[in-house]
């Protein structure tokens, strides 16, 4: 992973990971409390965490699923440690979202998913 003089490096490989990861949440909270609802706290979620990282509100999400398209763009003059700074406070805040509503139910059935991704990210960001 190349890093230039201020920090910044290429994105493409933790971006990969959080790109995989959100999906997949969606769809395995979809099936548990439908995606209409779904759509409801990724909307709060990005709401929330977009005002101190702008960057997560190029994701866009409808009730079909998240759409990151917008995302690589916005991310390519952002550090690395900024960006998953930012996604992970996304991701922790729709769990908190999560366990709210459904009680730990969804938690339990995410994080064995969630937890190794966001560990590789940090591994990512962490060598030079």
């Amino acid at each position: 992973m190349r890093e230039d003089k201020q920090g910044k490096g290429s994105s493409d490989p933790l971006l990969e990971i959080y790109s995989s990861l959100l999906p997949e949440i969606w769809e395995i909270v979809s099936e548990l409390i439908g995606e209409a609802i779904l759509e409801l706290l990724f909307a709060l979620a990005l709401r929330k965490t977009g005002e101190k990282y702008p960057f997560l509100n190029s994701l866009k999400v409808t009730e079909e699923g998240v759409s990151l398209g917008g995302l690589r763009e916005a991310c390519q003059t952002i550090p690395q440690a900024e960006i998953h700074r930012g996604l992970q406070s996304f991701i922790t805040y729709l769990l908190d979202l999560f366990s709210v509503l459904a009680e730990g139910v969804i938690s339990r059935e995410l994080l064995p998913k969630v937890f190794p991704k966001v560990r590789e990210a940090e591994r990512l960001i962490s060598q030079k």
